[in-house]
């Protein structure tokens, strides 16, 4: 359970407070806010010079922390470009893997790492992207080299890269959760917020996920026009983290379950699962990027339920323990279908085609 000084930074950052704690946190945001600003400046400046690898890069990423879906879609960029026809690879920074430097998740074929090797996110984009090798590395300028050196990939897609300024890019693309928006406003630790607004000026499409953001905070997050569009996780399926099957999700219509989430903001998944007409009798929600541990199996129980619920992120970590838990136990897999999707695709292979 989060502890007293957890839940206060949470309530400062997710709400407009006003009490001695939120003042603090605010003065550090400040401080926080001006060296984001310096930073950018420098490379606008060429103070700090941008790297251009040797293949064409798209960078999926966003200015607020939590859940704006940029996983999803950057899996569902990687599998556009590879229906297209290009040699598609994902490079990640791997966060909470126990590993450093570059790694190779996955060369396309098959796995090559442990979840806890890799990190969640990269470690699921493995298992879903057949075809598609996943890299991940703090410094993504070496690690992308090195990767085109050993994959000889024409594009690679950025996955959470929106603030790695030092590598160029041919497109990028900023999300936005449209439930939360830009939160109370604020910068880290006062608010939700990586970067002040003008860095969505740097952005060249936006997307929406999910409820469509008030008028006036679009034109303030659009500015100058760019191509927006809007999204949705989309429930596909059940995986049974015993089995391994795929499950439909009306096999568990009407099921009393356990849902878990180790995601930061895990009230989104729980409003999913009900809504596919699962009843929710517990939730157990855990910090994002959560290892899993046997003795959190215990809490995984409850009178009445009939299986345990979790995303696929948390999925690819509890497949080791799901033998230990008495319940059945799936994972929800998601899609990320895009409105619009044949303009979006048109925008995405504009920004990869090849030169003369």
């Amino acid at each position: 359970m989060p502890n007293t000084f957890t839940e206060k930074v949470k309530k400062c950052m997710t709400e407009d407070g006003h009490g001695p704690f939120c003042v603090f946190l605010y003065f550090i945001s400040v401080i926080y806010s001006v060296a984001v600003r310096i930073r950018a400046w420098f490379y606008v400046a060429g103070v700090f010079k941008s790297v251009r690898l040797g293949c064409k890069v798209i960078s999926v990423g966003n200015i607020t922390v939590g859940g704006s879906g940029k996983t999803p879609v950057t899996m569902h960029v990687a599998e556009l470009l590879k229906k297209s026809g290009y040699k598609v690879l994902v490079l990640s920074r791997g966060y909470g893997r126990s590993t450093k430097g570059m790694v190779v998740v996955s060369d396309g074929i098959q796995i090559l790492r442990s979840p806890s090797e890799s990190g969640d996110e990269p470690y699921l984009m493995a298992t879903r992207l057949k075809g598609v090798p996943v890299v991940v590395g703090e410094d993504r300028v070496k690690a992308g080299k090195a990767a085109i050196e050993l994959f000889k990939p024409d594009v690679i897609v950025l996955d959470d890269g929106f603030q790695h300024l030092r590598l160029c890019r041919d497109l990028n693309i900023a999300l936005i959760d449209g439930a939360i928006g830009l939160g109370n406003g604020y910068l880290l630790p006062r608010g939700i917020m990586r970067e002040g607004l003008p860095a969505l000026l740097r952005a060249d499409m936006l997307m929406v996920k999910g409820t469509a953001l008030a008028p006036d905070v679009l034109r303030g997050i659009n500015g100058p026009s760019k191509p927006l569009f809007n999204f949705t996780l989309a429930p596909q399926k059940f995986v049974d983290l015993k089995s391994g099957k795929d499950l439909p999700l009306s096999s568990l219509k009407g099921a009393r379950a356990v849902a878990v989430a180790g995601l930061a903001s895990p009230e989104q998944f729980f409003k999913t699962v009900e809504g596919i007409g699962v009843k929710i009798v517990k939730r157990l929600a855990y910090p994002d990027h959560h290892a899993y541990i046997e003795s959190d199996l215990q809490a995984m129980e409850a009178d009445g339920a009939e299986v345990v619920i979790t995303t696929e992120k948390d999925g690819v970590k509890l497949v080791v323990l799901a033998k230990g838990i008495r319940l059945g136990i799936v994972a929800l897999s998601v899609d990320a279908p895009v409105t619009g999707e044949d303009e979006f695709k048109k925008i995405i292979n504009n920004s990869v085609k090849r030169t003369a």
